[in-house]
C-alpha cells in the first residue's frame, strides 16, 4: 500500500484564506447521525456538522471535516456544547448552546423535499434576541471546492443553495452569514441539494417535528427486548438512517477512512451495502417486529443476488450496481492523520461464504416471526442451496466476513455452509415440504464434520484449516450461535473463544497485531462483543452474558462505531457501523429469550415464541 498525501497536502493550504492550524481529531463516538433516506450527516456535540454525503450516501462529501480539520464544515461561530438530545439518530438532532454567555438551542435536520435533500439548521435564543454567526463551506473532497455567488455554490456532483442568512459575504471559499430572530422564535438556515427551499422557519421546526413523531411511532410499534430496550431502538433508528429508501438498501457505515488503527492504512469505503448487514438487516427488523422494513430488505437482495451466478458478490452500491474500484484520495489529511483516505472498496470481487449463510439464516427468521415466503425468495434460497450442496471443493479459499486480502481455506466459511444449508432445509421442511433436498443435507453434514474435526484439544476453532499454530478467531462463535454444536461442545467452544480475545467485555475479531496484510493494530471489534453476549446466551449463561451486556452498555456511546480501543477508551472505524447495532439487538433478544426458557423451560419459550409469532403474523 502506498503512504497518503503528507499534510501540506491539505487543499486548504493552497488557497488564500489562511485556514486554521489543525486542531484535534473530532471524537468519533460522540457525534450523532441525521438520516432522511437518501444521504447522511453527522453532527458533533458542538453543533459543527462535519460529515455530510448528498445528494446519496455514496455522493463525494459535501462537507468532511471529519477528516481534516481544513475540511468543509457547517459551524456555528463562537459556540461551545451545553447539552443535548440523547438519541444517536434519526431525522433530526437538538443541541444546546453557549454563545457569547447566552443558551441558543440549535435543531438540525435532514430533510427530504421530493426529489432533494435539504440540510436544516434552525437556531433559537433561550435567554434573549437570536444573533448568531454561521459559517459554511462545501466541496473539496475529490472534486473542486465550491465558490460561493449569490447563495449558491456549483460542484461537480450537485449545485446548492442557501436560504436564511443575512449579511451574508464570502471569505476565500467561506460562505459566512448571520441567523435572527426574536427570543424564543426559531431562526432558519437552509441548504438545499439542487435547490433552495422555499419555507419559513415556524413551517421548517413543524416539519422537523413531524419527522421526529414519525420515527417515534415507529418505535412504539416495536417490540423490543426487556433488558436495555434503548440500544434495540438504537439499532431500528440507525437502520432506518442508513436505509437507502428508492431500493431497500442498507450501507454499511455512512462513512469513509475513519481508521482502524490511527496513524496506519486500516482506512476503508463503508457507503456501500453488504450482503451480510442486508441479511442481518431482515433478522433483526423481523425480529423486533418491523415487517414492513423487513420486505424492503428481501426485495433488495433477491434483486442482487436473483438470476446472477452463486455465489453473489459481497456487496453493491446502494443501487445494487457493481462497487467502484478501491482508490486513494489525494489531499485530505485523514482523521488524525491516518492515511490513506479511499473511496471504493477492494472487497466487491471477494467470496464470502459467511454472508451467504446470513442471508438465508435472515430469510428464516422472516418465516418464524411470521413472514411470507415469496416465490421470488424461495427461488433465491433454492439457487443458494442447491450451488453450496454441489460445490466439488468445498475447502477452496476464500475471504471471509473478514475480507482478508489474502483468500484461506477458513472455518468460516464451512460454518456459512452449514448455516444455508440447515437454515434451507428449515424453510423447505416447513413451507415446501416435497422438494428434494437430500443433497442438502448431506452437504450440511459434511460441512459440520469439518469444521467439528477442526475443534482442537481445548475445544477452539482455528482461523483456517490446517493452521498450526491456532489463531483465535472470532467467528468461530457461530458454531454456538446457530446450534452447528450444542452442550458442553458448545459451551468449551464460547469459552475458549473469549478467554483468547476478550479485552474486558470487549472481543477482538482474531488476534491484533498479528500479519493480516496490513500495519497497525486494530481495536476490539464492536459486533463481536456482541456476538460474545448472544453466544453466552445461547449456551445458557444468562447470568455472564447479561454482566457483559451490561458492562458494553456502560462504556459504549450509543451511537456505535466499528470497533472501540478498551485501552483509550474510544471509538474507532467507521461511524455508526450498522453491524454493530444490529449485532447489539439480536444479542438482547438472544438474551431475553434464553432468560425466559430459564425461568418457563423450553415448553415455556416455545409458547412465548407461538405467541410472538401469531401477534406479529396478525400485525403483518
Amino acid at each position: 500500500m502506498t503512504a497518503g498525501p503528507d499534510a501540506s497536502d491539505s487543499p486548504a493550504d493552497s488557497a488564500g484564506d489562511a485556514p486554521p492550524a489543525p486542531a484535534p481529531a473530532p471524537a468519533i463516538g460522540s457525534h450523532r447521525l441525521l438520516g432522511n433516506g437518501t444521504s447522511a450527516a453527522l453532527v458533533q456535540p458542538g453543533g459543527v456538522i462535519d460529515w455530510w454525503c448528498a445528494p446519496a450516501f455514496d455522493s463525494p462529501p459535501l462537507l468532511w471535516s471529519l477528516l481534516d480539520p481544513h475540511g468543509a464544515a457547517a459551524r456555528w461561530v463562537g459556540a461551545r456544547y451545553a447539552g443535548g438530545d440523547d438519541r444517536p439518530a434519526g431525522p433530526t438532532a437538538r443541541t444546546l448552546l453557549r454563545c457569547r454567555g447566552r443558551r441558543v438551542t440549535s435543531w438540525d435536520g435532514l430533510l427530504a423535499d421530493g426529489e432533494r435533500t435539504v440540510l436544516v439548521r434552525l437556531a433559537r435564543g433561550d435567554d434573549d434576541d437570536l444573533d448568531l454567526e454561521h459559517e459554511l463551506s462545501v466541496g473539496g473532497f475529490d472534486q473542486p471546492w465550491g465558490a460561493w455567488s449569490a447563495g449558491r455554490a456549483e460542484l461537480a456532483s450537485c449545485s446548492l443553495a442557501v436560504t436564511g442568512l443575512t449579511d451574508a459575504s464570502v471569505v476565500g471559499r467561506r460562505l459566512s452569514g448571520r441567523v435572527r430572530a426574536p427570543r424564543g422564535r426559531w431562526g432558519a438556515l437552509t441548504v438545499g441539494v439542487g435547490a433552495a427551499l422555499d419555507a419559513t422557519a415556524d413551517e421548517l421546526a413543524e416539519r422537523l417535528a413531524r419527522a421526529e413523531r414519525d420515527v417515534e411511532d415507529d418505535l412504539r410499534r416495536a417490540r423490543l427486548p426487556r433488558h436495555h430496550p434503548e440500544r434495540a431502538a438504537d439499532a431500528l433508528t440507525v437502520l432506518g438512517a442508513c436505509t437507502y429508501r428508492p431500493t431497500g438498501a442498507v450501507i454499511a457505515s455512512p462513512t469513509t477512512s475513519l481508521p482502524e488503527a490511527p496513524g496506519h492504512g486500516r482506512q476503508f469505503d463503508y457507503r456501500y451495502t453488504w450482503l451480510r448487514d442486508a441479511s442481518l438487516a431482515v433478522s433483526v427488523a423481523a425480529l423486533l417486529g418491523h415487517r414492513h422494513t423487513t420486505q424492503a430488505y428481501l426485495r433488495f437482495v433477491e434483486d442482487v443476488v436473483g438470476g446472477v451466478q452463486v455465489p453473489a458478490t459481497p456487496l453493491t452500491d446502494i443501487r445494487g450496481d457493481t462497487v467502484p474500484e478501491e482508490r486513494e484520495v489525494a489531499g485530505v489529511r485523514g482523521w488524525g492523520g491516518s492515511r490513506p483516505v479511499r473511496v471504493g472498496n477492494g472487497a466487491r470481487d471477494q467470496v464470502q461464504y459467511d454472508a451467504l449463510g446470513m442471508l438465508v439464516e435472515g430469510v428464516s427468521v422472516h418465516v418464524q416471526t411470521g413472514g411470507a415466503l415469496r416465490p421470488s425468495t424461495w427461488s433465491m434460497v433454492q439457487d443458494v442451496a442447491d450451488h453450496l450442496a454441489a460445490d466439488d471443493d468445498p475447502t477452496a479459499p476464500s475471504n471471509g466476513i473478514w475480507e482478508l486480502r489474502q483468500p484461506a481455506p477458513l472455518v468460516s466459511g464451512d460454518l456459512g455452509r452449514w448455516l444455508a444449508l440447515d437454515r434451507a432445509v428449515w424453510i423447505a421442511r416447513m413451507r415446501h415440504p416435497l422438494r428434494r433436498r437430500r443433497h442438502w443435507k448431506r452437504a450440511r453434514d459434511a460441512a459440520r464434520a469439518r469444521v467439528v474435526a477442526a475443534l482442537g484439544d481445548d475445544g477452539g476453532l482455528p482461523q483456517s484449516y490446517g493452521e498450526d499454530p491456532r489463531q483465535a478467531d472470532a467467528s468461530a462463535l457461530m458454531a454456538a450461535l446457530f446450534g452447528m454444536v450444542r452442550g458442553e461442545q458448545a459451551r468449551r467452544l464460547v469459552d475458549v473463544t473469549i478467554r483468547d480475545l476478550e479485552a474486558g467485555p470487549h472481543l477482538y475479531r482474531y488476534e491484533p497485531g498479528g500479519d493480516d496484510g496490513f500495519s497497525g493494530r486494530e481495536a476490539t471489534f464492536v459486533p463481536m462483543s456482541w456476538w460474545a453476549v448472544a453466544a453466552l446466551a445461547a449456551v445458557g449463561r444468562v447470568d455472564e452474558a447479561r454482566a457483559r451486556a451490561d458492562a458494553l452498555c456502560a462504556v459504549l456511546p450509543r451511537l456505535l462505531a466499528e470497533e472501540f480501543d478498551p485501552e483509550n477508551a474510544r471509538s474507532l472505524g467507521n461511524v455508526p457501523l450498522v453491524w454493530s447495532h444490529i449485532a447489539a439487538a439480536r444479542a438482547l433478544y438472544i438474551l431475553d429469550a434464553a432468560a425466559l426458557r430459564r425461568r418457563y423451560g423450553r415448553v415455556g419459550l416455545t409458547l412465548w415464541r407461538l405467541g410472538r409469532y401469531l401477534r406479529l403474523r396478525w400485525s403483518g
